[in-house]
């Protein structure tokens, strides 16, 4: 009995040095150079900004490895693998797309997964800022004459939890417009960059018919929009900004 117990000791040492072995062959890195990558503060543009950056990896393993996978962790990131071939000491290049919506801070990681189970994590991140703080869901704006009330709706961001002052509308002679308050729609993050957005509903009105010289100026603050009123729709177009600089 007591000569068994030498042996189990040498079984355990010789399992738990097979799994170190197993861990640094298998799960160390397999690739050097550039895993993260911080595109920093970006203006973005209605509808989405679109971020392209290209990884450049050597592989370092000391053996050939055969890609199998490209796992984003997110909708707002892809990337196109077009080798799956690394050979021992040569590189691979991923192109990458970060996509960016809305003033917020985003981050996302890409999983490269090998035929041998190997796993190497690449981090893209940025920190878009919408080019324009006011901006209205339509644009121009179609008010029928006689044809009831026409809505549209203004947004507004800002880095605080203050309510924004209140809008000053200059109308063209024959149309009205009533306003709701301010409505919070999301709270300001200061931890992950993201502004309060607020919204204020618009109801317009007027009797006589309206042509392309015709145009709503809104300001909030020293923010300033411009849109076009009119009485027939029109094919849209891009929507207008104000040159404020970043916060």
């Amino acid at each position: 009995m007591l000569k068994k117990k030498p042996i189990l000791v040498m079984l355990a040492v010789l399992v738990v040095g097979f799994i170190v072995v197993a861990k640094l062959m298998w799960f160390s890195s397999v690739l050097v150079g550039e895993k993260s990558h911080n595109f920093g503060f970006i203006e973005v543009m209605p509808p989405k900004t679109v971020l392209n950056h290209t990884f450049t990896l050597t592989n370092i393993s000391g053996r050939d490895l055969v890609l199998v996978d490209v796992v984003p962790d997110c909708g707002c990131t892809t990337a196109e693998a077009y080798q799956e071939l690394i050979l021992d000491g040569e590189e691979l290049a991923l192109p990458v797309q970060l996509k960016l919506k809305q003033s917020q801070m985003r981050k996302s990681t890409i999983r490269l997964v090998f035929e041998d189970g190997a796993v190497e994590v690449l981090t893209l991140s940025a920190t878009g800022r919408l080019k324009d703080s006011l901006r209205i869901s339509s644009y121009p704006i179609v008010i029928k004459p006689s044809g009831g009330a026409s809505l549209a709706t203004i947004g507004f961001e800002q880095f605080d939890d203050s309510k924004p002052p209140l809008p000053n509308f200059t109308l063209p002679g024959g149309v009205k417009v009533k306003t709701e308050r301010w409505n919070l729609k999301s709270k300001y993050n200061d931890r992950q960059k993201v502004p309060a957005d607020w919204s204020m509903q618009l109801s317009f009105t007027t009797e006589k018919e309206l042509g392309a010289d015709n145009e709503l100026v809104v300001s909030v603050g020293d923010h300033e929009l411009r849109v076009p009123l009119v009485s027939k729709a029109k094919p849209p177009i891009e929507l207008p900004y104000t040159d404020m600089p970043l916060p």
